[in-house]
C-alpha cells in the first residue's frame, strides 16, 4: 500500500498538485533509505509531458532536497548549492533510461546517510574547511604506441592522431586498417575516455585506469587487458571471441555488456553483468550477478555502472570506500587524521559537481574534512 502510495504522491509532487499534507507525507516517505530503489523505479515510469526536453527547475531540486535533508532548516536554501541535471534525449538501456521524471529523480541526488536521516545541518560548514577547491574530472586520456610515441589527448584537436585511431567528440575510435600495431589508452586520475575498438566493440573508461589493445584483431581471439575500472558493450563474434584480462581473471564474452573493476587499492576483481553472459574460470555469470574471488553474488548492476551516467553510487559503503572514489575522480590525495569513521553510506551523486559541493552532502553524517586543492585531509 506504502508503495503505491510513494508513486502517486511522486506523481503529485512533479505536477505540483501535492497538498501540504500530502507533502509532508511525501518527505517522511522518501526520507527512508528503502525509498531510494523505489523512487527511481517509479520515476522511470512516469512520464511528465510538460517536462520534456527540460532542466528540473532549481527551487524544486533544492527545495525537496532540503526538507529531505534538513526538514528543520527551510531557510538554508541559500547555503545549499543548486542541484541540477540535463535531461539526456537518449540513454543506453542498460545505463539508466531516463525520463523526464527520472530526470527530477536524479536531480534530488537522494543521498542517504544510514542511521542518520535528520543530519545537523551545521556540520556542513562549521567543522569544515575550503582552502582551495578541486574541479571534477573531465574527458581525457593518454595514448601510447608499442613503438613508445605517446599522444596526450587532452591537448589535441579532433581528427586522425596516428593510422587508424580518430579522436572526435565522442571518444577515441580505432579504425580499421591494415597496419597492426598495439595500444594502451590510459586515463590518469581526474579523467575519463570512451574507446570504439576496430571491431565495433565499445570501451568506456573510468578515472585511473588503462586498456591494451590491438588496432586489428587477428587469429582466434580477440584479447585486451585493462586495469582500473571499465564498461565494456561487446560486438558478439562465435568465430573470434571477446577476452578481458583483468589482474588474474579472465573474462569471455558470450555476447555481453559488463562492468569490471580492477584497481590495485581495491581487494578484489570484480565484474558485473549487465546483458548476455559471461564465462570466468569455470563459472558463468548471468545478469545481475557478480564474479569475485572465486564467489558469485547478485548486485545491483545498474548502480555498478552509474558512473558511465556520470553519478557516484554508493551502497552501503564505508568512508574509504566513498573517499577512494573521490579521490580518482577529483584528482586529489585522501588522508585521515585521528579515528577513521565508521559511518555507512548509500546513494548517488553527481560527478559533475566541484568535490566541495560533493562533501557537503557527506559532511551531514558528521564527517568533518579540510579541504586544501589536491589535498583532503578527514577528521573523525
Amino acid at each position: 500500500m506504502e508503495d503505491a502510495r510513494l508513486k502517486l504522491l511522486l506523481r503529485k509532487y512533479v505536477n505540483d498538485t501535492i497538498s501540504e499534507a500530502e507533502l509532508r507525507e511525501f518527505f517522511e516517505i522518501v526520507a527512508r533509505p528503502e525509498s531510494m530503489r523505489l523512487l527511481r523505479r517509479y520515476a522511470a515510469e512516469l512520464d511528465i509531458p510538460d517536462a520534456a526536453g527540460s532542466k528540473l527547475p532549481d527551487q524544486t531540486a533544492s527545495g525537496i532536497l532540503l526538507n529531505i535533508l534538513y526538514p528543520d532548516q527551510a531557510d538554508a536554501s541559500q547555503k545549499l548549492f543548486l542541484l541540477q541535471y540535463e535531461k539526456s534525449r537518449k540513454r543506453r538501456r542498460r545505463i539508466f533510461s531516463i525520463s523526464a521524471a527520472a530526470c527530477f529523480l536524479l536531480a534530488l541526488v537522494l543521498f542517504f546517510f544510514k542511521g542518520n536521516n535528520h543530519p545537523d545541518f551545521a556540520a556542513l560548514n562549521g567543522h569544515n574547511q575550503i582552502i582551495k577547491d578541486a574541479l571534477p574530472g573531465h574527458a581525457g586520456a593518454v595514448l601510447t604506441l608499442s613503438t613508445g610515441k605517446t599522444y596526450l589527448l587532452d591537448t589535441m584537436g579532433n581528427g586522425i592522431l596516428v593510422p587508424g585511431i580518430n579522436k572526435s567528440a565522442k571518444g577515441v575510435s580505432v579504425l580499421k586498417n591494415d597496419e597492426i600495431y598495439y595500444a594502451t589508452l590510459e586515463t590518469p586520475y581526474g579523467r575519463n575516455q570512451q574507446l570504439t575498438l576496430s571491431d565495433g566493440t565499445r570501451v568506456w573508461l573510468n578515472a585511473g585506469s588503462s586498456i591494451h589493445f590491438p588496432s586489428v584483431f587477428k587469429g582466434s581471439e580477440r584479447r585486451v587487458e585493462v586495469t582500473g575500472e571499465a564498461y565494456f558493450e561487446v560486438v558478439h563474434d562465435d568465430k573470434q571471441p571477446f577476452i578481458v584480462m583483468a589482474g588474474n581473471d579472465e573474462i569471455r564474452d558470450l555476447g555481453t555488456h559488463f562492468n569490471v573493476n580492477a584497481y590495485c587499492d581495491e581487494a578484489l576483481v570484480k565484474t558485473t553483468l549487465l546483458e548476455g553472459s559471461v564465462q570466468i574460470g569455470g563459472y558463468t555469470l548471468q545478469p545481475g550477478q557478480q564474479y569475485a574471488g572465486g564467489r558469485i553474488e547478485k548486485v545491483d548492476a545498474d548502480g555498478t555502472i552509474a558512473w558511465v551516467s556520470d553519478l557516484f553510487h554508493f551502497e552501503d559503503a564505508d568512508i574509504e570506500t566513498v573517499m577512494r572514489q573521490l579521490s580518482r575522480w577529483y584528482n586529489v590525495q585522501v588522508k585521515y587524521e585521528g579515528h577513521i569513521p565508521s559511518q555507512k553510506f548509500e546513494g548517488e551523486i553527481q560527478r559533475s559537481l566541484k568535490l566541495s559541493q560533493a562533501l557537503s552532502l557527506i559532511a551531514g553524517t558528521g564527517i568533518h574534512y579540510t579541504l586544501d586543492g589536491n589535498l583532503l585531509t578527514v577528521h573523525p
